[in-house]
């Protein structure tokens, strides 16, 4: 329609004469309303070709800004004088690395790009597996699957069989990227639910866009679910649909609620943890209530609030991270830790009351590699309780004293292993801010950082940030 317009405010005749009206796609403009498709459709297919074609460019940058010879490999130099006139291509002299030469060419727009992209998509229909290849092989990685957002929801409304596809390979990214993060010692500090949050996001609005346009209810896949408080009734709704497809092969689950929610939506998640026992391997709760977690065999565990678990087996969890448990949670899962927790890695501790049964269950996580406490007391006295695995040890927002300090650097001397020492913003009294002057005149550390700042809440404390690792001796 754009197009046709353009032209007409050109005073342009059709130039289009061939008699193609998109029937693919056809109930998207509505039965006797495609003129516009009708009259310049060989000018639409070709620009949607070359959208399709540079937004699956491996490069980046080259899929949004493209030479003249990209462009003609698709179209006639008239085909682009048209659109560069209408303005659906625009040329950028700017980005030119010469003036007169290799003037880079632009969608006016990525929407309009990804729009046309999806319409190549559904006109296209004989050459889905090209297509799908072509989009799986570029954005095939956590950091790109969320670039397709909107080329996916465009085609839930042009072309369910490709969308349904490309909500499977969105999901196996995701699993995949899970599994990397989760398998790295250095990544496992990242929110591994963050990027499945937003793209449930993508999917939800995709679906929705195919119920708006009257079509058909799409079978996604959603293998990554996100649940709380903060929707609007129609993407209730549509999740719910999307969750009751799907409940058997959940992979993650993101749920997390304020105190005061409904009974109905915690019986939910119960739901899902029971009929997705034999997928359920990513698991992140908040104020959920009591749970029973029965069968499940978790990689990662991250539990806060008010969420009162039972039957937790640590067997094949790698990761697991406890803040604000209540009294009978941090008994129950350190208890667990204490029996299962051997494979476990990463460990992250907040307001952690229980110290003896921390003391208790530490000697038993025979893999850990890195703990970071939150805000939980006693520091020191853990360190004796670490077993020989751990490597990084992160304390932040704890009251420590300069002999504190002095005996976390005898304990990290002590071991037979490389350890990376880590407080973050811990507060110690005023007076013995020379501990950095102390510890520079240590042997066997090196000091990467030595900070003090005044607290302005107490004077009386200064917050400390200081890292340091051992240095084995030869």
């Amino acid at each position: 329609m754009h197009i046709a317009k353009g032209l007409h405010k050109l005073q342009i005749e059709d130039f289009d004469t061939e008699e193609i009206c998109v029937k693919e796609i056809e109930h998207i403009f509505g039965t006797g309303k495609n003129k516009y498709m009708s009259a310049n459709g060989s000018l639409v297919r070709s620009a949607s070709a070359l959208a399709f074609k540079t937004l699956t460019y491996s490069s980046k940058e080259s899929s949004l800004v493209f030479a003249e010879n990209t462009i003609t490999n698709h179209m006639t130099k008239t085909q682009l004088d048209y659109l560069l006139q209408t303005g659906i291509i625009t040329k950028k002299k700017s980005l030119a690395l010469s003036p007169q030469k290799n003037i880079p060419y632009m969608f006016v727009h990525k929407t309009i790009q990804e729009f046309l992209a999806s319409m190549h998509i559904a006109i296209n229909q004989m050459d889905i597996e090209d297509n799908l290849n072509a989009i799986q092989s570029v954005y095939c990685a956590g950091k790109s699957i969320l670039d397709i957002g909107q080329l996916f929801i465009f085609t839930c409304g042009m072309c369910a069989p490709v969308a349904e596809r490309m909500s499977k390979h969105m999901m196996d990214v995701l699993t995949s990227d899970m599994e990397r993060k989760l398998l790295s010692i250095s990544d496992q500090e990242i929110n591994l639910f963050f990027t499945p949050h937003l793209a449930q996001r993508i999917l939800l609005r995709g679906f929705i866009e195919r119920l708006a346009n009257k079509q058909p209810c799409l079978q996604l896949t959603l293998s990554h679910i996100a649940s709380d408080d903060f929707r609007s009734q129609t993407e209730i709704d549509a999740l719910n649909t999307l969750i009751d497809m799907n409940i058997s092969d959940i992979t993650s689950m993101d749920a997390q609620f304020g105190y005061k929610s409904q009974q109905k939506a915690l019986n939910r998640v119960q739901e899902i943890i029971s009929q997705s026992r034999e997928s359920l391997s990513y698991l992140q709760l908040v104020n959920t209530g009591q749970l029973d977690l029965h069968g499940l065999k978790l990689k990662c565990l991250s539990c806060r609030g008010d969420s009162v678990l039972s039957n937790l087996d640590c067997t094949y969890m790698r990761s697991c991270s406890i803040n604000y448990p209540t009294p009978l949670s941090e008994e129950r899962i350190l208890q667990s830790m204490s029996f299962t927790g051997k494979n476990i890695t990463h460990l992250q501790l907040g307001y952690v009351k229980s110290i003896d049964r921390l003391c208790a269950a530490l000697p038993n996580l025979t893999s850990l590699h890195t703990l970071i406490l939150y805000r939980t007391n006693l520091a020191v006295t853990l360190l004796y309780y670490l077993p020989e695995s751990i490597r990084k040890v992160v304390y932040q927002f704890i009251v420590i004293s300069a002999q504190d300090v002095k005996s976390m650097v005898e304990w990290s001397k002590s071991r037979n292993a490389c350890v990376r020492y880590v407080l973050l913003g811990c507060y110690i009294p005023a007076n013995e801010t020379d501990t950095c002057e102390w510890m520079k005149q240590q042997d066997g550390i090196d000091i990467t950082q030595c900070e003090f700042k005044e607290n302005a809440l107490c004077k009386e404390n200064y917050q400390i940030s200081i890292s340091w690792s051992t240095i084995l001796s030869k």
